[in-house]
């Protein structure tokens, strides 16, 4: 098992449990992909995406998608990474 970060995702807690491919297809899919899109891009099947999807679900012990996306995008403090603040227009 690799331990690169998942390229356009915070790391969160749990991030290292995820296999090389896992993390593949949820960094498609925290990006809005469907499962038919993701399959096409990693040339596997839709239903092996949601094999994929379903087990990374449960080894980030998440609920539902939603679940998965407030894991994925809090930082391992829970706290949502910070960014910095729009800039402000002198007046």
């Amino acid at each position: 098992m690799t331990t690169q970060r998942i390229e356009g995702l915070p790391q969160f807690a749990g991030w290292h449990r995820l296999t090389g491919r896992e993390r593949e297809v949820l960094r498609q899919v925290a990006q809005g992909a469907s499962s038919r899109e993701v399959g096409q891009r990693l040339g596997i099947s839709p239903r092996t995406v949601e094999v994929h999807r379903a087990r990374i679900m449960g080894k980030l012990g998440a609920r539902n998608t939603a679940d998965l996306m407030r894991i994925v995008l809090l930082d391992e403090a829970g706290r949502r990474p910070t960014t910095p603040p729009p800039a402000t227009s002198p007046e």
